[in-house]
């Protein structure tokens, strides 16, 4: 059972500081058991990054928000992505969670609002009012722990900026109803990636982008247990967007059915 106060020690060695502003990605198990469970990561967490910062969860929800069940509500629809995102949604104090209704996201902290607030906006799962995308505006830093380098669902913004040919389906958007905090309900349509067809899949391989940044935009250590990545938020914008203009597939290996 590891402490807090070495959780807080493994961050900062890492390269995470006061005021910082973190979007992460997380397993849970990978940390090999904290003091306090999940109520004490984040308090450790949280008195690491200090007023002035700011820390993101992924609350992606599109296992369970379909076709066959359009249906989202910012409360009472779970995230789909493991046991942190969810214990942050729901028991964090303080969290407030963007609306979509398929790449939510929650945050807490002195810029939560601002990357939450105009989420709304887009019709598209990581587009340009997302908080992913407005985490380079604000000098954010990507923290992969203890999960898998390809699972880095900024790099879905990046590649809408660029929309090689797999990656949405545009023959068949999705209307969806989504309840905001004041139970007030709107109906939207919105695309949805197409990464497989009745022909071809296309295999996400966003671990490359650990490959193009310069050795001091990206840093490499141990947190507790867990293996962990530390990205610049704003170069992995810079050098992904170059990366599929160069190759639109760079992002992805293509499987023929």
């Amino acid at each position: 059972m590891h402490t807090k106060q070495q959780l807080i020690s493994d961050l900062a060695a890492l390269g995470i500081t006061p005021g910082d502003t973190v979007l992460m990605h997380a397993s849970y198990k990978s940390l090999g058991g904290i003091e306090d469970g999940a109520a004490g990561f984040f308090d450790a967490f949280l008195s690491l990054l200090g007023e002035d910062g700011t820390l993101v969860l992924p609350a992606l929800s599109y296992a369970s928000v379909t076709r066959d069940n359009p249906h989202f509500d910012v409360h009472k629809t779970p995230s789909c992505i493991g046991y942190l995102p969810e214990y942050f949604r729901t028991e964090v104090p303080g969290v407030i969670r963007s609306l979509h209704p398929t790449h939510s996201c929650c945050a807490v902290g002195r810029r939560a609002a601002y990357l939450t607030e105009a989420h709304a906006l887009d019709r598209t799962p990581v587009g340009p009012h997302s908080p992913f995308a407005r985490l380079p505006m604000v000098g954010g830093k990507i923290l992969i722990l203890g999960s898998h380098p390809d699972h880095n669902t900024t790099l879905h913004g990046v590649e809408e900026t660029a929309e090689p040919e797999y990656l949405f389906d545009r023959s068949s958007p999705i209307v969806y109803t989504v309840t905001d905090d004041n139970g007030k309900t709107v109906s939207t349509t919105h695309l949805r990636y197409g990464f497989h067809t009745p022909t071809r899949d296309y295999a996400q391989r966003y671990a490359r982008i650990l490959d193009l940044l310069p050795p001091d935009k990206v840093a490499r250590g141990q947190v507790l247990d867990a293996a962990c990545v530390l990205m610049d938020a704003a170069a992995v914008w810079e050098y992904g967007h170059a990366a599929l203009c160069r190759d639109p597939l760079f992002f992805v290996d293509l499987i023929e059915k």
